[in-house]
């Protein structure tokens, strides 16, 4: 977007809806059309609605933009706050600074409430609801497309058959997928049939938490489950590295003083998943991460042309990380 188009973009946004990532895209739209007209790293706040007040919101929003001509004000969970500060928010839609792009974000949100009715006058309201039964698999192409990579619809319905109709793991499994395929463009069914388990997304998301935390012993007992359950050891492997990298940057931003909600989009990360990550990070050591990914390169290539058990490798690894002492 070009400055000239300072004029689409409205003063004040309440999106809400049950499926979190579809919120957290459009915030990241969002803000990727604010990044292009205004100077974030100056003006940029975010908040959360279970540990903020409305006071709190509104002065941040009434704040002039630092060298640049917009700022952008983001509060999720609103629907946490109480009445009185949902009032004082409605008070401040209703004549909102020209300068700031506020963002509401919520689960769920009356129509009839004084906040949504004063927001629908001055900027824009809508709900994100989730896909259709038949549009999932599109869903799919979608995010395997955002990471570079194209899939059939048969391909990319074989995924929803495994995974299910939820598109966190969706999103989870189209990750794994791409990291898997590496250069090649095209995802085929063979690919998904070696990376994709059913059920096994979220015991994934268990295993690189555990490893965050340096729980050794909840991490090699998350990845022997995951290897006896079928899942593929090297889109395993592909998760641990994604979540290594995470937290190298999450060390790396957090020592620069950026907090973990305006780091998320440096990451690669949902602002909720970049707080986990930026204290997962403060455990290690940078070089331990350095480390860390060192390891998983020498794994991966043990997997890839030795006769080693992928499931050993991948223990070993753990150990030697989640385990170290630190320096």
């Amino acid at each position: 977007m070009a400055a000239g188009d300072l004029t689409d973009l409205k003063p004040v946004y309440l999106i809400y809806g049950l499926e979190e990532l579809l919120l957290e895209r459009a915030v990241r739209r969002l803000r990727d059309r604010l990044a292009a007209v205004a100077d974030l790293d100056f003006n940029l706040e975010t908040f959360d609605g279970s540990s903020t007040t409305a006071d709190e919101v509104v002065n941040a929003a009434n704040t002039m933009p630092f060298m640049s001509d917009r700022r952008l004000v983001i509060v999720r969970d609103v629907d946490k706050l109480d009445a009185a500060a949902l009032e004082t928010l409605a008070a401040y839609a209703r004549d909102p600074a020209p300068y700031t792009c506020l963002v509401l974000v919520a689960a769920k949100i009356a129509r009839n409430s004084k906040l949504y009715r004063a927001v629908a006058k001055t900027g824009v309201t809508y709900e994100y609801v989730a896909p259709k039964r038949f549009e999932y698999a599109g869903e799919v192409v979608r995010m395997l497309s955002e990471r570079g990579k194209r899939a059939s619809g048969g391909v990319a319905q074989a995924v929803v058959d495994l995974v299910g109709r939820d598109l966190r793991r969706l999103d989870t499994e189209a990750e794994k997928l791409a990291s898997y395929v590496g250069d090649a463009v095209v995802v085929t069914a063979e690919d998904v049939a070696e990376v994709v388990a059913a059920g096994g997304a979220a015991s994934v998301f268990e295993l690189t938490d555990a490893v965050g935390e340096r729980d050794t012993l909840k991490a090699l007992r998350i990845l022997h489950r995951l290897v006896q359950a079928g899942e593929s050891p090297l889109g395993i492997h592909a998760m641990l590295v994604r979540h290594v990298r995470a937290l190298v940057g999450a060390r790396a931003l957090s020592a620069r003083g950026m907090s973990p909600d305006a780091m998320a989009p440096e990451i690669g990360m949902a602002p909720w998943l970049a707080r986990n990550a930026s204290r997962q990070a403060a455990r290690y050591e940078p070089m331990e991460l350095a480390h860390a990914l060192v390891g998983l390169a020498d794994a991966e290539e043990q997997m890839k042309t030795s006769s080693a058990d992928a499931g050993l490798v991948l223990e070993r690894w753990i150990i030697a990380t989640a385990g170290a002492v630190r320096p």
